[in-house]
This record gives structure tokens, C-alpha cells and sequence, in this order.
């Protein structure tokens, strides 16, 4: 008897969502990032998946269209690795990846629907710390795109889904470390993919947007008049 009345309490304040947004939301989120590989001459490079977090401010014009200002942290390994059957590895270490991003964000709406589909474009900068010895951080530009959905339970607080691809961009001759070996430092060359899968809750700060247009009563219905026939 109570989750069917948990079940009724959630789906009535879903219905009544409608297109409720705040003009400021707070947005955590986990997720997962897939591997990457990056090819060099006789060498590879392979940055390994692992679970990323982070957070991000949404500040709405509208109900349509949205500035966002995200961060993510990633903390994996990295290693390179001989081409070749045995694929020896010829340097191995920790990696954390900081991304700093902002870029717009459009939104469609769905009349009578809570579900709020979305697709965003990123600029900023990604942050790799190598964890060896001697080796120095190496921030790169970096552009991106995500599409994804909201899914509003009331109008502050609903739940968020997004898959999210990031590009840091190297430059002739760059590269970012992965580790040492006796001393020796290995920068494979090429360009970076980072991408995710990524869930989390949007909390909604400040007041409501209000209805983007205006609602105009419906205009009464004029019937022609007809005079009545004269009496024979």
C-alpha cells in the first residue's frame, strides 16, 4: 500500500511539472569515460576508462536556450606500449584529467511532457596531471559537444542524462606524458577523444522562468445572423 502511494505521490508531481525550470540550476552528475587510444609512429598510447564526476551551473535565458559552465574530474591510468603481438608496455602511470568547460545550451520542449531533450556545445581547457615523478601538468584547449535529457519531477529538482564527447587539441609536436621509465618521459602524439556517459540531479536556484509567450484568451466565436423569413 505505501509504494503504491509513493508511485501515486511521484507520478501526480511529474504531471504537474509541465515546463517549470528555474532560471539558475545546480546540476551534479557521475559517470563513466571510455578508453582512449592514441597512435604514434612505432608506439601507442592508451588512456583507460574510469568513473568520472563533477558538476555544473545552468544559467537559462529561457526555457530554450542556456549558458553552461561545467567541471569534471578523472583519475585513471595511462601507459605506452609497443605495436606488435606482445604489445610490451613501455611506460605506465597514474592520470588525472580536469575539464573546465562552458558553452550554450539548447532546449526542446514537449508540449505536456516533464522530458526536456537538450544539445550543447563546450570550449575550455582539459588539465592532464601525469602521476610521475618530474613530470609536469600539460593543459591543452579543448572543444566538445553533449546531447542528452532532463526529466523534471517538479519545478526544483529533476533528474539528468547526458552523452558527452570531449577533443583536446594538440598541436605540431605536442603531446601529453604518461609516465617514465628510468628517467626517461614518453609523449605520444596524436589526438585525444574523451568520451562519457553521464547521470545526475538538476537543482533549481532563483526563481522560476516565467511562460515564454503570452497566453492570449481564445477569441469568441461569431455566428452570422440570419433575418427571419416574413410572415406570408
Amino acid at each position: 500500500m505505501k509504494k503504491w502511494m509513493l508511485s501515486l505521490i511521484v507520478l501526480t508531481s511529474i504531471s504537474s511539472a509541465g515546463f517549470a525550470q528555474a532560471y539558475i540550476e545546480f546540476m551534479p552528475n557521475i559517470g563513466y569515460t571510455f578508453d582512449d587510444r592514441v597512435n604514434d609512429y612505432n608506439t601507442y598510447g592508451k588512456i583507460n576508462g574510469s568513473l568520472n564526476f563533477g558538476g555544473s551551473v545552468m544559467f537559462n535565458v529561457n526555457r530554450r536556450v542556456g549558458f553552461e559552465l561545467e567541471y569534471n574530474h578523472m583519475g585513471t591510468t595511462s601507459g605506452a606500449y609497443n605495436y606488435g603481438p606482445e604489445q610490451t608496455a613501455i611506460t605506465s602511470g597514474n592520470l588525472r584529467i580536469d575539464n573546465i568547460l562552458f558553452g550554450p545550451v539548447g532546449t526542446f520542449n514537449i508540449p505536456g511532457s516533464p522530458v526536456r531533450p537538450f544539445v550543447g556545445g563546450l570550449l575550455g581547457a582539459s588539465i592532464f596531471s601525469p602521476g610521475s615523478y618530474g613530470v609536469s601538468n600539460d593543459t591543452k584547449f579543448t572543444f566538445g559537444a553533449e546531447i542528452g535529457t532532463n526529466v523534471y519531477i517538479n519545478p526544483w529538482f529533476g533528474l539528468r542524462f547526458k552523452a558527452q564527447l570531449l577533443a583536446p587539441v594538440d598541436g605540431s609536436g605536442e603531446g601529453f606524458y604518461v609516465g617514465n621509465n628510468n628517467n626517461t618521459t614518453v609523449a605520444p602524439y596524436g589526438g585525444i577523444l574523451q568520451f562519457s556517459l553521464n547521470a545526475g540531479v538538476v537543482i533549481g536556484l532563483g526563481k522560476l522562468l516565467p511562460e515564454m509567450f503570452e497566453r492570449r484568451p481564445a477569441r469568441p466565436m461569431y455566428r452570422r445572423y440570419y433575418a427571419p423569413y416574413p410572415p406570408y
